[in-house]
């Protein structure tokens, strides 16, 4: 009777470890499933995008993108204060595609969405300083740089997404007449990175310290034409090809954004800010005016209305039925007035952001819209923009998310893998003192 009822204690003891061994394995984290990433397989392509009526802040703990990627994505924006727990800056959110799925990157820049982190075209692909990601696939490839190059700055995808305008910047520390110190850009390099051989060709040197991501570089809708600001004054060119026009613009004007070309090609949107006015809560109002892309001089036709009370407005794109897509930055209450010039850039101060199509004629229409803080940057992927769809928006589950939920599984179990292990292996232990033979 003691062997067998040793016998029957040690098969327990094992029978134990095994069933902990098979829900550790079941708990952990491991590759993702065709099911966890939201792709099919068989997919030749990203799929039609159309865009959220909404976004919310990510959970603390949502997938990335390198452990569940997507097949593309219809949005992304930062913020710098998603979560209570932690501090949000230097992670950027993308929405992906069908099914509204947010997923992290990692940005050790810390910079903003729309700026400094832009969409390709068909969502597939996520450009950030240095880098360019693929939302596929979670790989990243390294921009190429030239010597002595401390950053390379995102600037403009090109409309087929092969081409990437990318601002080369260095600089450094300076020390103003009151002795605090401040950075001063030195050098400024624009150029396109041709992504499937990584080839860098430049195309100009930009009056350094004057370059404002998001509101610097346009390419035309045929690709064939490119636009970038260098100072005040405004370059129209063929990429890696000669100067077509040249003209300069008043202060406080810049290329609009992204979408700055009318989609005929045959314009290119640029936007003012006045500081004024009277009655405003916060005295900043923004104009956008499309001009000759070869004189600089304003065409005919009706205006846009003028926004008031935004700390910025960027032009995305235009929608089928010819509105101006924009993104509207609205400020912190209290804010102070800045404009493109503004020492930590025009964005700082961002409270909220929302994206509107703008016509000539009638209120603005609300496309997608963000609580408070929670899209402080933003960009749209233009294929989103182009099939003129609206989608409600599916926002994240409050709580922990599932990364962090299945860590935290992996680790209880454990703990009691180990307590049960302890516990069995001690009564085992003490059973077999019990029917030693006493000397």
């Amino acid at each position: 009777m003691p062997t067998r009822r040793a016998g029957r204690a040690g098969g327990r003891f094992r029978v134990a470890v095994s069933v902990v061994a098979a829900l550790t394995l079941a708990l952990a984290p491991g590759p993702a499933t065709a099911a966890d990433r939201r792709i099919d397989p068989a997919a030749g392509g990203p799929p039609a995008l159309s865009l959220p009526d909404r976004v919310g802040a990510p959970q603390w703990g949502s997938w990335s993108v390198r452990r569940r990627p997507v097949t593309a994505a219809s949005v992304v924006f930062t913020g710098e204060n998603w979560w209570d727990a932690s501090t949000s800056t230097g992670t950027a959110a993308v929405v992906g595609a069908p099914d509204d799925a947010y997923r992290l990157l990692d940005d050790p820049w810390g910079t903003d969405a729309g700026q400094e982190i832009l969409l390709s075209p068909d969502g597939a692909r996520l450009a950030l300083p240095g880098q360019v990601v693929e939302l596929r696939t979670g790989r990243r490839t390294v921009l190429p740089r030239l010597d002595g190059i401390r950053v390379v700055q995102p600037a403009a995808w090109s409309p087929d997404g092969g081409t990437l305008a990318v601002i080369q910047h260095d600089g450094g520390s300076v020390r103003r007449p009151d002795g605090s110190e401040t950075y001063r850009e030195t050098r400024a390099t624009l150029g396109l990175v041709d992504l499937a051989s990584g080839r860098f060709t430049s195309v100009a040197e930009l009056a350094p310290d004057t370059s404002v991501p998001g509101w610097s570089v346009a390419f035309a809708p045929d690709g064939r034409t490119l636009a970038y600001q260098t100072g005040q004054q405004i370059v129209v060119a063929d990429p890696g090809g000669p100067v077509r026009s040249r003209f300069p613009v008043p202060a406080g004007t810049r290329i609009a954004g992204k979408g700055a070309w009318t989609p005929d090609g045959a314009g290119l949107t640029l936007v003012t800010q006045r500081r004024c006015c009277a009655g405003d809560g916060y005295r900043s109002r923004w104009q956008l005016q499309v001009v000759d892309p070869a004189t600089g001089g304003e065409r005919a036709g009706p205006r846009l209305p003028e926004q008031a009370g935004l700390l910025a407005l960027r032009l995305l794109g235009w929608t089928p039925d010819g509105a101006a897509a924009v993104a509207r930055y609205r400020p912190w209450p209290g804010e102070a007035v800045v404009g493109f010039d503004a020492e930590y850039g025009i964005t700082d101060g961002v409270w909220q952001t929302d994206v509107v199509a703008l016509s000539p004629a009638g209120p603005p229409r609300t496309l997608l819209t963000s609580g408070e803080r929670v899209a402080e940057g933003i960009d749209v992927a233009d294929h989103a923009l182009a099939g003129n769809l609206t989608h409600p928006g599916r926002l994240p589950a409050g709580g922990l998310g599932p990364q962090y939920r299945a860590y935290l599984g992996v680790g209880l179990s454990v703990l009691v893998a180990v307590a049960g292990l302890g516990v069995l292996g001690a009564a085992w232990i003490l059973r077999r003192r019990r029917r030693r033979p006493a000397d």
